[in-house]
């Protein structure tokens, strides 16, 4: 009985923590949530979670207590640049340090009941924390890599196109055709942007923008064709580099294949001792039935 008064308090509790701090934040009751969500959803576009939205809010909220210095906003505010997300750093932080702290609000039950539950909660929220915190820099790292797979072979269309053609638009618009969904989709506001303004600029924001070392030196021959240098040479040399990168990548992931196909293995073969195992056994217990 007692038991029950104190989860009954503490749910109570919870559920006026949580109302004080939705209406601190701003966010829309369950009603209205609902509202909104079946208006999108008649839109036919996807809806957002209702967590997505919270976090939003608390997060511009809790923006306003966080300062980060000069270079490490700088980091933030470039991956989330490249990442395509449309908030501040200041932002981007605290949410997920609003992450963390709902996870860790949402355990308070928990802790009630037992203090070690309490205890794995607390590191769950600082996981969620981390995780959302760490989020975006994956998601960069993830993009970059799908990229880069494919500067060799952009590298070596350029080279070729470059023998007999000058004009970077018009190659660029070609290869365009060829070219991955991620690398296309920066190609494209590449060529958008050269053909509204300046081609060194257009190319300069797209090694901005991909962090790619490997693509700032196709920048860098891009740039020095368009000045009227003759990179044919240097193409050709950074398409032999490139090669070379490329099949060192590939070695490496057919490294990682035995590992893999090892572990599998070793499951069939465990399959095929528990057959055999099975069979003998039943032999042996048939065997000692007609002996005794």
């Amino acid at each position: 009985m007692v038991m029950l008064l104190i989860l009954i308090a503490t749910g109570t509790f919870c559920w006026g923590i949580y109302t004080i701090v939705c209406e601190t934040v701003g966010c829309p009751s369950g009603k209205t949530s609902r509202a909104l969500m079946g208006a999108v959803r008649e839109s036919s576009s996807k809806p957002k979670a209702l967590w997505e939205g919270f976090l939003g809010q608390a997060a511009k909220r809790i923006s306003r207590w966080i300062h980060l210095d000069g270079l490490k906003r700088e980091k933030v505010a470039s991956a989330l640049s490249m990442a395509g997300e449309a908030c501040t750093p200041e932002e981007y932080l605290a949410r997920a340090l609003a992450g963390g702290l709902a996870v860790l609000v949402c355990g308070i039950p928990f802790g009630v009941i037992s203090p070690m539950l309490f205890l794995v909660i607390l590191v769950l929220s600082v996981a969620v924390g981390l995780y959302l915190y760490y989020s975006v820099f994956d998601a960069v790292k993830k993009r970059r890599s799908v990229i880069e797979a494919e500067i060799p072979r952009f590298t070596l269309s350029l080279s070729q196109h470059l023998k007999n053609d000058r004009d970077v638009l018009r190659i660029l618009t070609a290869y365009r055709k060829v070219a991955g969904v991620k690398f296309g989709a920066e190609l494209d506001r590449t060529i958008a942007a050269m053909r509204s303004g300046s081609y060194e600029d257009a190319l300069l924001r797209l090694a901005a923008r991909v962090g790619s070392s490997m693509l700032s030196e196709v920048v860098r021959g891009l740039i020095g064709t368009i000045r009227g240098d003759d990179q044919t040479i240097y193409f050709e040399m950074l398409s032999h580099d490139m090669r070379k990168v490329e099949q060192n990548r590939l070695e490496k992931a057919a490294q990682r294949q035995p590992g893999k196909i090892r572990k599998y293995s070793m499951l069939m073969l465990l399959c095929i001792v528990l057959i055999y195992a099975v069979v003998l056994c039943t032999e042996m217990i048939g065997s000692l039935g007609a002996i005794f």
